[in-house]
């Protein structure tokens, strides 16, 4: 088999491609450990082991050098072969982050650098091949004062990455095909997911193609998530049939099916969520969902009541505080802590569950009572006189039956549609019928077609085009500053490369290193 080295390789999108595509992944690299654990548990039950058929080294590329990919490599089951211009492919992509479009860059941002060390390594290991992926925008983006991995000068001032991308990599002695953007769509994946590939030879090899586009039917949301479910919303598809038998083969031949259903633990919601989530058709994002509300008008408080009174309470919030605010110095109650426009949001969302409960559900309204009695520093009984004042004056400046009336005749401002369906605008529910968005990093942006829920990382994996074998660990997700420096399993599948994507880029690769070389 050919031998590969798979950079920036994240939980093995690409790997999966090329593994498909007959090749032995002799080197990877990442910095993520989270990813590491990933990666290398899949290599496990593909029967690859490691320090004997691959090596995997956890490092920033910037301290990783070629002497080292080397020592590792030659350490392997195929023995001390390896040297500088014997591999036969890099694949990687360097993350997009420190591309810039326009503006002022710092050059000695290290994020800038990681385009420039996916060269270095290109430079000093001489791959017969090269392979890189990115996001479209890398087409106009642009870097300051960029360094040369040839000699030691800058590209001065900006310059667009795609053009010192081809003079960088002609002067190493590669011939770079004309850049072409890719939709794993055209490829089997059921996702809408443009990349942009750069396809590179030496000079010394046959030259290279881009994959030709599958001349099949695209595969739909709906065949992405068969067999993932039981009961009554069972049902197979071809493609998830494949998905659960497997497409990438073990070490030795067979592919590795699913023996249990992993990565499907589900998102909690509140009611709230859930009902708002159910205000979406399929297709619909928020805009789209606005416009026929707007248009058909909608019964708010019969089919959603948890929001309706939720969203009332949004509206009429700050005449509400006024009110809060009146009882509590009135009772010199109003402590610094309960000034803030925070404390308001929280414990008009409180009031709103109490509203709602005292109408139908003893239990919850006793445990609203018991978080707003926390929220504004009161005893219980302190707090029910608070809740007995305030209950009969809030919700007087948009009233209950007017906000009806309104919703019910299309009648729906921007205020309204901000507190039924919040400011997220880029949520969307999927199409059954259609490919999946372009997948990101998290959950939340996209609903369930079937489900008032978000999607499972197993469903997100599915529309990413992995084998259900294909198990990702580690947190499922994370939030805040961990973002910048944890790699959860959301992100893990939303930052891969779809490997039928990836499967059909290495083909190509394979099938030129089967010509004869160029003499």
């Amino acid at each position: 088999m050919p031998y590969a080295i798979d950079l920036f390789c994240g939980a093995g999108g690409f790997s999966e491609g090329i593994l498909q595509a007959g090749f032995d992944i002799v080197f990877s690299s990442d910095k993520s450990p989270m990813v590491e654990e990933t990666y290398t548990n899949r290599h496990k039950q593909l029967g690859i082991v490691e320090g004997i058929d691959t090596h995997f080294e956890l490092a920033d590329i910037k301290e990783l050098e070629a002497e080292k990919i080397f020592s590792e490599i030659n350490k392997l089951k195929y023995g001390d072969i390896f040297e500088y211009g014997n591999i036969d492919v890099i694949f990687g992509g360097p993350p997009c982050q420190g591309f810039s479009r326009l503006g002022k860059r710092d050059s000695k941002d290290p994020r800038n650098m990681l385009f420039h060390e996916y060269l270095r390594i290109i430079k000093d290991v001489n791959p017969k091949y090269v392979v890189m992926e990115n996001v479209t925008g890398i087409l106009d983006m642009l870097m300051l004062d960029f360094p040369s991995v040839l000699t030691s000068k800058l590209y001065e001032g900006q310059n667009l990455v795609k053009e010192i991308l081809k003079k960088e990599l002609e002067g190493l002695g590669y011939v770079l095909l004309d850049v072409q953007v890719l939709n794993a769509e055209d490829f089997g994946v059921p996702q809408k997911r443009n990349r942009v590939v750069f396809l590179a030879y030496r000079k010394d090899v046959a030259p290279i193609e881009y994959p030709n586009i599958k001349e099949q039917k695209n595969s739909t949301v709906h065949d992405a998530l068969g067999d993932l479910y039981f009961g009554k919303e069972e049902y197979s598809t071809d493609f998830s049939k494949k998905s659960v038998m497997g497409r990438t083969l073990n070490k030795k031949g067979q592919p590795v099916s699913r023996n249990s259903l992993t990565n499907m633990e589900l998102s909690k919601h509140e009611d709230i969520i859930v009902e708002r989530f159910s205000l979406y058709n399929q297709g619909e994002n928020r805009n789209k969902a606005v416009a026929r509300l707007r248009k058909e008008g909608i019964d708010l408080k019969k089919l959603c009541p948890n929001l309706f009174y939720d969203s009332l309470f949004q509206l009429n919030a700050k005449t509400n505080y006024d009110i809060l605010r009146k009882y509590l110095s009135k009772n010199n109650n109003l402590k610094d802590e309960l000034k803030n426009e925070k404390w308001l949001k929280f414990t008009n969302k409180q009031l709103s569950l109490l509203f709602i409960y005292s109408q139908s559900e003893e239990y919850g309204f006793n445990k609203a009572l018991k978080s707003l009695s926390q929220r504004i520093k009161l005893g219980k009984k302190e707090t029910i006189e608070f809740w007995d004042y305030v209950s009969s004056k809030i919700n007087q400046e948009l009233t209950e039956e007017v906000y009806l009336e309104s919703l019910k005749r299309g009648l729906i401002d921007d205020k309204m549609a901000e507190a039924i369906f919040t400011k997220k605008n880029i949520r969307v529910r999927l199409d059954a019928k259609s490919s999946a968005p372009t997948m990101v990093t998290l959950p939340d942006d996209f609903i369930h077609p079937y489900f008032n829920r978000v999607l499972t990382v197993r469903e997100m994996a599915r529309l990413q085009s992995f084998d259900d074998s294909f198990q990702f660990l580690g947190k499922r997700t994370t939030g805040g500053d961990k973002r910048s420096q944890e790699t959860p399993q959301f992100t893990q599948v939303g930052n891969a490369v779809p490997p039928l994507l990836a499967k059909s880029i290495a083909e190509e690769v394979y099938i030129a290193l089967e010509k004869v070389e160029v003499k």
